[in-house]
């Protein structure tokens, strides 16, 4: 697990043609777009601009001044609708490039499928709180397919809980479902650990209701904690291949603490992440393949390997 075969799992030559075809009419598009959107935020954007300034000055100098924050709040909340709907022609490009190349470029995935803004299905059956807290999920882009026979969907989520100023987000990365051949006979969780103070507001609240069991191994067992309702039958897995998954995990993707859960033969990991998993770079750049495409390869990779070993504890 110390590298991945990123070469054994790259685009082959077919795949790579017809990317590198759909890379090259997006490049040779993207001027035109390019154009189109400068113009845009200069008319109708600049144009709002000088239109909010002027409402500004006669609220200002016309209008009773205990109202002028109101229109000024007005004035802005417009101003970010006016500059989505002047850059909306160029989402749109880029969303289109997605749904064409996001297929090719993971063409080493069977039965790939693509798609953007949908609610996973197995967002409602993930463990709940001692996972990861959440009222509500909002997602971004959705990878699903098959690979080596392992089935998988891994998905852009982001969980929080409340709303408006007490809102807060709990998890913002991707969450990597699949099968496992084995069933696990419970709930097994690796979690953060939870620092001094959480963990005495945790105990005046009660605790957690389940078991804790650990790996052995200093580094894992220093930024996991795993919980169980059956420590009999976890116990082996987190001494054994399920620690070492973990651990391989932590070197590959360091933006924070990566958190697991089997739940019968369901598997969930929580990969933090401080970047957009499908990241192109903005319209007015070319697309390069080894700079931009290669890594998102490399990161879904990553999490297949560990998925597969995952997959092979029993």
């Amino acid at each position: 697990m110390s590298t991945v075969d990123e070469a054994a799992l790259m685009p082959k030559d077919a795949a790579l043609e017809a990317l590198r075809e759909a890379v090259a009419a997006y490049n040779a598009e993207r001027g035109t777009v390019t154009n189109t959107m400068y113009v845009n935020v200069v008319l109708i954007f600049g144009g709002y601009v000088v239109f909010a300034g002027f409402i500004a000055y006669l609220a200002w100098t016309e209008i009773a001044r205990d109202i002028v924050g109101i229109v000024l709040g007005v004035l802005f909340f417009l101003g970010t609708v006016v500059w989505r709907f002047a850059l909306a022609p160029a989402k749109r490009f880029q969303q289109t490039l997605r749904d064409r190349m996001l297929p090719l470029v993971f063409g080493f995935i069977d039965e790939v499928h693509y798609v953007h803004g949908a609610e996973p299905r197995f967002i409602k059956s993930m463990p709940g709180k001692e996972l990861v807290a959440r009222d509500r999920s909002e997602h971004g882009d959705m990878i699903a397919g098959r690979h080596e026979g392992l089935a998988f969907t891994l998905s852009e989520t982001e969980l929080s809980t409340g709303s408006g100023k007490s809102r807060a987000t709990t998890f913002k990365g991707v969450i990597f479902h699949f099968i496992r051949e084995q069933e696990f006979p419970g709930l097994l969780l690796a979690v953060r650990k939870p620092n001094s103070f959480q963990l005495f507001v945790r105990d005046f609240f009660g605790g957690s209701t389940m078991p804790l069991v650990t790996s052995g191994n200093p580094e894992v067992d220093t930024a996991l904690e795993f919980r169980t309702d059956r420590p009999e039958a976890a116990t082996p897995l987190v001494q054994g291949t399920l620690a070492k998954a973990l651990d391989y995990l932590a070197t590959e993707w360091r933006d924070d603490v990566v958190r697991l859960a089997l739940s019968g033969r369901d598997c969930y990991l929580l990969v933090p992440s401080k970047k957009n998993f499908f990241e192109l770079p903005p319209v007015d750049t070319p697309i390069d393949f080894d700079r931009h495409l290669r890594p998102m390869i490399r990161d879904l990779v990553t999490l297949l390997a560990t998925a597969q070993l995952v997959n092979k504890i029993g």
